[in-house]
């Protein structure tokens, strides 16, 4: 299967001795690139053609190398289903519906409306990073001109200003977009689902089991469940933060962590919002106790020395997840095994569960309980869950507050839906007896 690497790009040069000799020398004139993404086939060959992509992308000087890795995961993900059903990516026959493009649109489509595993706006996405990818190979003669690849098309978006006048700008598509259209119902941020009370603690009790998990997976769970912490806040969570924990003045059993820029030691945090995550006493004392466990110490002796201080590392020493690109390969594989082997013990929910869901099982429960208690105002619920959940936007906070309001409606209308379906039938089945 293709796989998807990160490197460390050192610029080279080709260099000719006065003897005719070629060699190859680095070039000092350019940045090194940390991180850069390359695709892979399965045999372990290079696909030349996206990774030189990727490599224009990051050296123009305008994209963000966050932007060249999104991209490169996108086409990671169609490189995996060319080879799934044995394609080259420049199959372009006369037939258009055999066009590896065609296939390709039509297969995203399925994965967002029959199967529903991709959101809308992932589809989109991924569609127009593959196109991006083409028109580059075009352009650069990676590809004949004049494949028969899409028809081009001339969009009108319409958009107000700053001082309120409507604006028009004609932008170049193609007949194979997919419209980022928004499913209906309300959405949490990044459309995350939340576990309920009991699905939360069913699987707690099951990664808390010795030999279900790791111990750090089930740590870092459990501070996704009671922080709303995100991953890469967690997993670059340093010792000193948790020795710097500071006690609620009217709770004692709640600590608050500084993360984020202008807190030291520095810890990321997403759109690199500054703040404090909440963790309940106990489960402070849990992660004290582990940082010096001897396990843990084991590991921080393979470190290097400036990963040293963080609270987890894996059995080799190493981050959890990339400080630079925000991904968590090692989580990433410890999820799948979460996921077969509670599945496999009946928790079926958990079959889609994923990291991310620890997040907004998190936001929801705070959000309830505060609308739960007497005296506080919706104002003041949304300035807390906005605080402690590092929102940088309220109206991200207001999705929260919408759903858990929604829910009990929900659930009603549920109730007396069944109610009346029961007492339909009780009428159906009398009058058949």
């Amino acid at each position: 299967m293709a796989s998807l690497e990160q490197i460390l790009y050192i610029p080279h040069r080709i260099k000719v001795a006065g003897d005719g000799t070629v060699s190859r020398e680095p070039d000092r004139a350019l940045r090194i690139i940390k991180g850069l993404p390359q695709v892979f086939w399965a045999d372990g060959s290079s696909w030349r053609a996206a990774n030189l992509w990727a490599l224009n992308r990051a050296t123009n000087g305008v994209t963000d190398i966050k932007t060249v890795r999104s991209n490169l995961s996108h086409l990671h993900k169609y490189a995996q289903w060319l080879e799934d059903e044995q394609l080259e990516w420049q199959h372009f026959p006369m037939l258009e519906r055999d066009r590896v493009l065609i296939r390709w649109r039509k297969h995203l489509i399925e994965q967002r409306d029959r199967l529903g595993l991709l959101a809308p706006s992932t589809a989109s996405h991924r569609m127009n990073a593959t196109i991006h990818f083409y028109r580059f190979a075009q352009i650069y003669g990676l590809i004949g001109r004049d494949t028969p690849m899409w028809q081009e098309r001339q969009v009108v978006h319409r958009f107000f200003d700053s001082v309120g006048f409507e604006r028009t700008m004609l932008r170049q598509s193609t007949n194979l977009a997919i419209p980022n259209r928004a499913r209906h119902g309300l959405k949490l941020e990044d459309g995350l689902t939340p576990l309920t009370d009991e699905h939360r603690q069913e699987l707690l009790v099951f990664t808390g089991r010795p030999g279900n998990v790791s111990r750090e997976l089930d740590l870092m769970l459990k501070l996704g469940f009671f922080s709303g912490a995100r991953l890469e806040t967690i997993t670059d969570l340093k010792r000193g933060t948790l020795d710097n924990a500071v006690s609620d003045p009217k709770e004692p059993g709640l600590f608050y962590l500084s993360v984020g820029p202008g807190h030291r030691p520095h810890v990321a945090t997403k759109f690199n919002v500054s703040g404090q995550i909440v963790v309940p006493a106990t489960l402070l004392d849990e992660l004290r106790d582990y940082v010096s466990d001897v396990s843990r110490l084991k590991r921080e002796a393979l470190a290097a020395p400036e990963n040293k201080e963080l609270v987890f590392l894996t059995r080799y020493g190493r981050r959890y997840a990339d400080r630079d690109s925000a991904s968590g390969t090692a989580v990433g594989r410890a999820m799948v095994d979460l996921r077969r082997k509670a599945t496999e013990a009946g928790l079926r929910f958990a079959k889609h569960f994923h990291f991310h869901m620890t997040r907004a099982t998190f936001g929801t429960s705070l959000t309830s309980l505060l609308l739960s208690k007497e005296g506080g105002t919706e104002r003041d619920v949304l300035a807390l869950v906005s605080s402690l959940m590092l929102h940088k936007e309220v109206s991200t906070t207001l999705k929260y507050i919408k759903f858990v309001q929604q829910s009990p409606m929900k659930a009603a209308v549920a109730n007396e839906y069944s109610n009346a379906f029961l007492g339909l039938r009780t009428r159906l089945g009398g009058s058949h007896a």
